[in-house]
C-alpha cells in the first residue's frame, strides 16, 4: 500500500505551529501557578510581565500600612521589581543607615531627579523644592538669608500671634457656642494657608472668612496637588499624553494652574509699584527678593514665594489635625499638656514666644505625633551614578530611592516594640525636650536639606495648641470610623476630621 506523503507535509507546519502554541501555554500557565502560589521571600508578590505594580495598585487605598508591613517582612530594605521592558528601577529603604549615607554622606551623588522634577514642574517650576545642584544652592542660600533674617522673625511671631488672637479663637469661640459640626481639618488648612499667603506674599487672603474669590484659590491649590501626585501613579507617557488632550486631572491640574498663576501674577505686579515707594517697609519674602540686588524676573518670584507657601501649607496643619486625633485618645497626655500650659502662663492675657518655648512636654507631644503621623509621608531621590549602600544594596545609576517616614516611625528595629504606641515620654530628658538624629527621624528632611522652616512649624504649632486647648475640648465624632491615611502629597483625611468644639470648664 503506497503512503500519500504529500498530505503529511502538508499538515506537518501547522501541527508544528499547534504543539509550539501548546507548549507556550502551559509553559504561561505554569509560570503564573508558581509566581502566584509559589512561596516568596519577602515583599509584595511579583506578577508575570507586571512585576509588583499590580500589587501596589491593589493597596492604594492603604499604601502607607501596606508598605510598612513589606518593609517588615524585609529587613528595612525593598527593591521594587517592575514590569517586563519597564526602567522603572526602584529601591524603598527605611534603614537610617542607608538615608544618613543618601541625605548626608553621598549628598551630591543623589539628587531629586529628572522623573521627581518633571512630575512637579508645572506647580513648583524652579522653587527650591524642585531643584539641584547649583541651582539649588543659590536658592537655599538666599530663602535661609530672609527666614533667618531678625526682620523675618519679628514678622512671623507677629502674624501668628495675630492669626491666632483675631482670627483662630473668635472664630472657634463662635462655633463653641453654638454646638455645630466643624472639619477641623479644613479650618486649619485655611489658617495655615492665610499664615504662609502673609508670611510670603504679604497678602491676607481671608481664607478663615471663604469670600468667593479667595475660596477657588484654597480649591485650587488643593486640587493642582491631588492631580500633581496621581502622576507618581501613572507611567509618564500616560499622563503627559492626558496632559497634552487636557483629559482627566491633567485638565483640573491646568484649570487649578491658571487660577493660581492669575493670583501671584497680580500680587506680583501690585507688590513692584509698592516696593518702588521710598515708604513701604514690607518685611515679606516676596517684597524682600524684590529689594534685593539682582533682578528677579516675575517667573523666579512665582516660583520662590508659591514654593514657600505650599512647603507651609499643609504641614503644620495636618500634623495638628493628627495631634488632636491622638489626644482624644490618650486623656493622660492631654492632662499633662494642660497642666504644663496653666503653670507656664500664669493666667496672663497674651501668649508670648519665651512662654511657648518652655513648653517641654508639648513639643515633645507634637514630635511623637509627626514620628507616627509625619506630614510628609515620603521623600524621593534619585542615583546620580551606581552606588553600593551601606547595608549592601547595589544601585544601578538612574534607580529612584524612596524612604517612607511613614514606615519608618513604625519599624520595631528603629524604636523598639513601643513603637506603635503614642508616648511623647521618649523625647523627654529629665522634663526636657531631646530631638532625635535626624535619619532615624526624616520629618524634616535631613542633611544639607534639612527643612528651613522647622523651628517656625513647631513654633505654629505650639502657639495654636497652647491658645486653644485650655479654652476648649475638641470632640472627634465617630472617632473609631476615621479612615487610615491615604495616597497623597500630605498624610491627611480623605473625608476631613469632623469635630464639635465646646467651652472648657
Amino acid at each position: 500500500m503506497k503512503m500519500d506523503t504529500s498530505s503529511l507535509c502538508e499538515k506537518a507546519p501547522h501541527v508544528g505551529v499547534a504543539a509550539a502554541a501548546a507548549v507556550g501555554i502551559i509553559s504561561l500557565v505554569w509560570l503564573c501557578y508558581h509566581t502566584l502560589n509559589g512561596t516568596r521571600s519577602c515583599g509584595p508578590r511579583v506578577w508575570p510581565m507586571a512585576g509588583m505594580l499590580p500589587s501596589v495598585f491593589y493597596h492604594l487605598n492603604d499604601i502607607y500600612n501596606w508598605t510598612t508591613q513589606m518593609l517588615a517582612e524585609c529587613e528595612g530594605t525593598l527593591r521594587f521589581k517592575p514590569p517586563w521592558m519597564s526602567n522603572m528601577l526602584s529601591l524603598v529603604t527605611a534603614d537610617p543607615k542607608n538615608i544618613e549615607y543618601i541625605l548626608k554622606t553621598k549628598f551630591g551623588s543623589f539628587p531629586k531627579g529628572a522623573h521627581y522634577q518633571s512630575v512637579f514642574y508645572d506647580l513648583l517650576g524652579d522653587g527650591i523644592l524642585n531643584i539641584d545642584g547649583s541651582q539649588w544652592e543659590r536658592a537655599r542660600k538666599s530663602m535661609s538669608s530672609i527666614i533667618h533674617s531678625p526682620t523675618f522673625k519679628d514678622m512671623m511671631i507677629h502674624t501668628i500671634q495675630q492669626s491666632v488672637e483675631s482670627k483662630l479663637l473668635p472664630l472657634v469661640d463662635t462655633l463653641s457656642r453654638t454646638g455645630e459640626m466643624v472639619d477641623l481639618q479644613g479650618l486649619l488648612v485655611r489658617f495655615g494657608l492665610d499664615n504662609m499667603t502673609m508670611l510670603s506674599f504679604g497678602v491676607d487672603l481671608g481664607s478663615l472668612t471663604a469670600t468667593k474669590a479667595h475660596s477657588e484659590i484654597l480649591q485650587a491649590i488643593e486640587e493642582a496637588l491631588d492631580a500633581t501626585v496621581r502622576r507618581f501613579i501613572l507611567p509618564s507617557v500616560v499622563w503627559k499624553s492626558m496632559r497634552y488632550l487636557g483629559l482627566g486631572p491633567e485638565g483640573k491640574l491646568k484649570a487649578s494652574l491658571q487660577i493660581i498663576n492669575g493670583f501671584v501674577a497680580s500680587v506680583i505686579a501690585c507688590r513692584r509699584k509698592k516696593v518702588r515707594r521710598s515708604d513701604f517697609q514690607g518685611q515679606d519674602i516676596l517684597s524682600t527678593m524684590m529689594r534685593s540686588e539682582y533682578e528677579m524676573k516675575d517667573e523666579a518670584l512665582r516660583d520662590a514665594a508659591l514654593n514657600f507657601v505650599l512647603a507651609g501649607r499643609d504641614t503644620t496643619s495636618i500634623a495638628l489635625c493628627w495631634f488632636f486625633c491622638l489626644l482624644s485618645k490618650h486623656p493622660l497626655a492631654e492632662e499633662n499638656i494642660l497642666l504644663e500650659i496653666r503653670q507656664i502662663r500664669r493666667n496672663r492675657a497674651k501668649l508670648s514666644m519665651e512662654e511657648v518655648k518652655e513648653m517641654h512636654y508639648l513639643q515633645a507631644a507634637l514630635a511623637e505625633t509627626l514620628r507616627l503621623y509625619p506630614s510628609l509621608p515620603i521623600n524621593w531621590k534619585q542615583a546620580r551614578k551606581e552606588e553600593v549602600l551601606p547595608d549592601g544594596t547595589r544601585l544601578k545609576k538612574g534607580s529612584n530611592l524612596i524612604f517612607p517616614i511613614y514606615s519608618m516611625g513604625r519599624m520595631e528595629w528603629i524604636w523598639g516594640q513601643d513603637c506603635a504606641d503614642f508616648k511623647p515620654e521618649r523625647w523627654l530628658k529629665g522634663g526636657v525636650f531631646v530631638g532625635e538624629a535626624g535619619f532615624k527621624y526624616p520629618v524634616f528632611n535631613a542633611g544639607p536639606r534639612v527643612c528651613l522652616g522647622k523651628d517656625f512649624a513647631f513654633l505654629q504649632m505650639k502657639w495654636v495648641v497652647a491658645s486653644l486647648l485650655p479654652r476648649y475640648r475638641i470632640q472627634l465624632l465617630n472617632i473609631d470610623r476615621i479612615s487610615q491615611p491615604q495616597l497623597g502629597i500630605t498624610l491627611g483625611f480623605a473625608k476631613g476630621l469632623p469635630v464639635t468644639i465646646h467651652p472648657r470648664h
